[in-house]
């Protein structure tokens, strides 16, 4: 017998009986559309939060820093140790301190990081307002939105130009004899605000790196070299910010940096723990839909039973036609593939439908409500595939056994008995 005959004769079998079939194929749908609509929540839920945290070109940047150590400098002559290690493209080296940020006569603290163009980029940073630096020797900044409304200014585009002074305290050398002494000046840096963060808790000033290292800043106060006004051959920086060509290579190009005795962090190393959590979330939600679906699949067995007691003489009949046992086997099993198959793929449907309702309904309130629409369902078409193998697979388990007793019936006896 043909496969394709023997879904249509399961198919028919199915009609004879529509009360029966549409039960049981509703139960199977339900323990699917449960399992398709809480891991499309977990699913949706972690793309939600990992967006949040970084964005998927982030994911491929390493922050190197020297740590706890003083025998290591992240200088000129370690950044090129970087670039030389196979994968890196590019390295970003910065400088932070503490400064102040003034206009008119509204001052408030200030963390500065000294950056090149490439580093805003590789951090992730969206502006709101104005754009990148002009170049490295331009006295511009990129200011955060609490930054400019503690001073005064608006973040937005008006913003955009304003002037601001900006204070640092300059560490320079004062040698007297045997005694050296590190001295602080306060220094002022008129700037002009380049562009906006969004961010409604940190004060935050970028700005070229250049301009620090013009200033003489080395890597911190205790470790003070150089004088206001002089630079050296090898400046020094707080931390370096390493872009890999592609995501893979991140483990290896780690690797050799941490052996040089760098400290290095990742984005990465946050997005794991959440996607750790968050599979524990959908292992969970998942085993509550395992249970639904062996619900479903004792109906199924329990329908394809019932069936084979009632058909005792109509399979006697098909063996005396000439239809094999095999002929038989495979149209049980035609009939458990088919009740799942439908199953299937209507509680995809019902589950997949239901997160997009819920999900246009979340976005419609947060807009009417002032708030960020967001999506908090998503359905990966690879766990859609995954979906319907294993009913595939369940649906052959379930079909199995009444598929062999069906296939054993002798014919003489099942004519006799009925």
């Amino acid at each position: 017998m043909r496969l394709g005959f023997s879904f249509y004769l399961s198919a028919a079998n199915l009609r004879q009986r529509k009360l029966r079939s549409l039960l049981t194929i509703g139960g199977l749908a339900v323990g699917v559309s449960l399992i398709t609509f809480l891991i499309s929540l977990g699913f949706g839920l972690q793309q939600l939060v990992r967006s949040q945290v970084t964005n998927v070109e982030a994911l491929s940047v390493l922050d190197v820093s020297q740590g706890a150590s003083n025998l290591l400098k992240i200088d000129d002559k370690s950044v090129k140790n970087f670039q030389n290690i196979s994968g890196v493209v590019i390295v970003s080296p910065s400088i932070s301190l503490s400064g102040q940020i003034t206009r008119k006569d509204q001052t408030t603290d200030v963390a500065v990081y000294g950056v090149t163009q490439e580093y805003l980029d590789l951090e992730g940073m969206k502006l709101v307002a104005g754009s990148n630096f002009t170049n490295q020797d331009a006295k511009e900044a990129i200011v955060t939105s609490t930054a400019l409304n503690l001073i005064g200014l608006e973040d937005s585009p008006t913003t955009v130009g304003q002037d601001v002074t900006l204070r640092v305290m300059v560490p320079t050398t004062d040698t007297t004899g045997t005694v050296e002494q590190v001295n602080l000046v306060p220094t002022d840096i008129p700037m002009k605000v380049r562009g906006i963060i969004k961010d409604p808790d940190l004060t935050v000033v970028y700005l070229p790196l250049k301009i620090l290292e013009d200033l003489g800043f080395p890597a911190s106060y205790t470790e003070a070299k150089v004088r206001v006004g002089q630079t050296t051959d090898n400046k020094q920086y707080n931390v370096a910010k390493v872009k890999v060509a592609d995501q893979s290579q991140v483990p290896s190009v780690r690797k050799q940096i941490e052996k040089m005795g760098y400290q290095v962090s990742s984005v990465a190393d946050t997005v794991g723990q959440i996607d750790k959590i968050f599979l524990i979330f959908e292992i969970i939600v998942g085993g509550f839909g395992a249970i639904a679906m062996f619900v479903a699949a004792i109906g199924t067995l329990n329908t394809l039973t019932v069936s084979l007691l009632e058909r005792t003489r109509e399979i006697g009949l098909m063996k005396a036609f000439g239809a094999t046992s095999t002929d038989i086997y495979q149209l049980f099993l035609s009939e458990a593939m088919t009740m799942g198959l439908v199953g299937g793929v209507v509680g995809v449907g019902i589950g997949v439908g239901a997160g997009l309702g819920v999900d246009a309904g979340l976005k419609y309130f947060a807009t009417r409500l002032g708030g960020q629409a967001v999506s908090v369902f998503y359905t990966p078409w690879q766990f859609v595939a995954l979906m319907m193998a294993m009913i595939v697979l369940i649906s052959l388990a379930t079909g199995f056994y009444p598929a062999r007793r069906a296939a054993t019936i002798n014919v003489l006896e099942a004519l006799r008995n009925e």
